[in-house]
């Protein structure tokens, strides 16, 4: 089992960071290996599809939020025996702390590859971060200045 993690500190109310994450379809926006998402019309399941360490994918993903805030993926099927990610938020002084998790059964193929499968891994999830805090404090930002012109 592959298991990366990481946290930032987003300054921005929980509550932004709480919407923000709650929109699936923002998925493909800030998840570097997810290039497409459809979410189903209930939102039971979501159908993805992108790129694994430069190898085409897709799968079919079940996501349920958690109490938090943040959720749980779990991929139903696709390329990988098993495959989870879960995002947990709390309020924090200044903002939002974003706990970020995703667990890997990676193919007999890959092991050999696995410190590089791992690094590459590190980099998209520092990647996945600095987009979600980009977008949730600009979203913050944007619902400020409604606020102030109303």
């Amino acid at each position: 089992m592959l298991n990366v993690n990481r946290r930032i500190l987003i300054s921005a109310p929980y509550e932004s960071v709480r919407t923000y994450l709650q929109d699936l379809g923002e998925i493909a926006h800030y998840e570097p290996k997810v290039d497409s998402i459809a979410v189903s019309p209930a939102g039971e399941s979501v159908e993805a599809s992108g790129r694994f360490f430069g190898m085409p994918w897709s799968g079919t993903f079940r996501f349920d939020f958690a109490p938090d805030g943040g959720y749980r993926g779990v991929m139903l099927s696709g390329p990988l025996k098993r495959m989870e990610c879960r995002m947990q938020i709390r309020p924090v002084n200044g903002g939002t702390m974003l706990e970020h998790h995703e667990d890997y059964e990676l193919p007999l193929f890959l092991s050999p590859l696995r410190p590089l499968v791992r690094r590459w891994l590190d980099h998209t999830l520092e990647t996945e971060l600095d987009v979600i805090k980009e977008r949730a404090e600009a979203r913050n930002r944007r619902v400020q200045l409604e606020v102030l012109d109303a």
